[in-house]
């Protein structure tokens, strides 16, 4: 028995495109809803643009293209792209505005979504899986230990 493929499963295999245009459309949706949560005063309005990239990069994965098209989504935004960025760390810097980007709090965002994708976490769940594990904080320092690092405060 074959499971029906998803909208962006089957658009990868049937080979449709995906432009810089649409690259860039998508960027403006994400950096919207960072600018949304930057102006909420709810302690956890940050988790709905956490969800919004969390959500694109789990797409780019599912197609195979997401070192690719975090790279795209770097240079789309001006922003330096190395060879091998993290797709959740550049989504996240190239949806910052330039002015405002704070390396240590993309790491931070990054390391927590990082550890809900090791978890297999679906994006519907990304804010209780992170709530249940304490906080950003603590789940951007259990990937940390994960990786092998020590945090400093130990």
């Amino acid at each position: 028995m074959t499971l029906p493929l998803a909208n962006y499963d089957y658009k990868y295999f049937c080979g449709v495109s995906y432009p810089d245009r649409s690259l860039d459309h998508d960027l403006r949706r994400i950096r919207k809803s960072w600018e949304q949560a930057q102006s909420d005063r709810r302690r956890d309005a940050i988790y709905d643009y956490l969800t919004a990239v969390y959500e694109i990069v789990q797409a780019w994965g599912v197609e195979r293209l997401a070192m690719d098209r975090a790279q795209r989504a770097l240079k789309l935004s001006g922003l330096f792209a190395s060879d091998q960025p993290v797709p959740i760390a550049a989504v996240i810097a190239a949806s910052m505005s330039p002015g405002k980007l704070d390396r240590r709090l993309v790491s931070k965002y990054s390391r927590a979504l990082r550890l809900a994708a090791a978890c297999e976490c679906r994006a519907k769940k990304l804010e209780r899986f992170i709530k249940d594990r304490g906080g950003l904080n603590h789940c951007a320092g259990r990937f940390s230990r994960r990786l092998g690092r020590q945090s400093k405060k130990s």
